[in-house]
């Protein structure tokens, strides 16, 4: 008895291993390992002004080749997703205001961003358009990761 349930066991797994679900996976994650070569990084290229806090996003590709990521979950595509993380001085996270999306696997080839060989692609947003901000001191970083295959940048901080 024991043995024939071992036996359906072992069909179970082994008919998992081949699951086409698996192949899909794989295949539509092919541009991770690119976007894991790429360098991330970001600076506020100039004091606040006003209730805006302007931050430069920078993603630089050091190798010889053209190499791409998603733009889902960054600047690229602003205020769709949470993807900083702002930390007041006692590590209180700073409340994120904006859209979060879901997403069809894989992505399509509109949402990829190609950054030449030894050249970098640049965009700017404002902090505090989609996280509630209060005056103080923030550390700022960027998760990384995740959906778009970009690896987790500098941090900085800034005064309001």
């Amino acid at each position: 008895m024991i043995r024939r349930y071992m036996i359906i066991a072992a069909g179970i797994v082994l008919a998992s291993c081949h699951s086409p679900k698996h192949v899909t996976r794989e295949k539509g994650y092919e541009y991770l390992n690119e976007a894991a070569q790429l360098k991330v990084r970001f600076d506020a290229p100039a004091m606040k002004s006003g209730n805006r806090v302007p931050v430069l996003f920078t993603v630089t590709n050091p190798t010889g080749k053209p190499l791409r990521f998603l733009r889902w979950e960054t600047p690229f595509e602003p205020r769709i997703g949470k993807y900083f993380e702002i930390k007041d001085r006692l590590g209180n996270e700073a409340s994120f205001q904006g859209a979060m999306a879901r997403r069809i696997m894989p992505p399509p080839e509109s949402a990829f961003i190609t950054v030449p060989a030894h050249d970098s692609v640049k965009t700017t947003m404002d902090l505090a358009a989609i996280y509630k901000l209060t005056p103080g001191r923030y550390t700022v970083s960027y998760n990384g990761g995740g959906v778009s295959g970009l690896r987790a940048g500098n941090r900085f901080s800034v005064s309001l």
